[in-house]
């Protein structure tokens, strides 16, 4: 994991690149994710969404509750993860600190 990217860089994304990374991580993982990361960074990343997948993914938030923080910092390495490996392979566009040269 690139531990130079930030989780709120997902907000960066286009929609099309962070439903490509979500669709790499499992989908308690994203829900983790969510719930862990602050309400604003939460709203940008499901405006980037379908209304449909937003509406579902708003319905799963408010009834699963609270995440321990041990599981969102767990998921967000594993998103970040995904970004980082969309992004070298060029499946995403993301400049992933890592394969920049100073």
């Amino acid at each position: 994991m690139s531990e130079l990217v930030n989780i709120a860089e997902l907000g960066l994304l286009e929609g099309a690149d962070l439903r490509a990374v979500f669709d790499q991580v499992a989908e308690t993982q994203v829900l983790e994710l969510l719930l862990g990361v602050a309400p604003s960074l939460r709203g940008r990343l499901l405006a980037k969404l379908s209304p449909a997948s937003a509406a579902r993914w708003e319905a799963r938030l408010q009834a699963h509750g609270s995440v321990p923080s041990e599981a969102a910092e767990s998921a967000q390495r594993a998103v970040i993860d995904a970004l980082c490996r969309l992004s070298r392979s060029g499946q995403v566009a993301f400049d992933d600190p890592e394969d920049m040269v100073a």
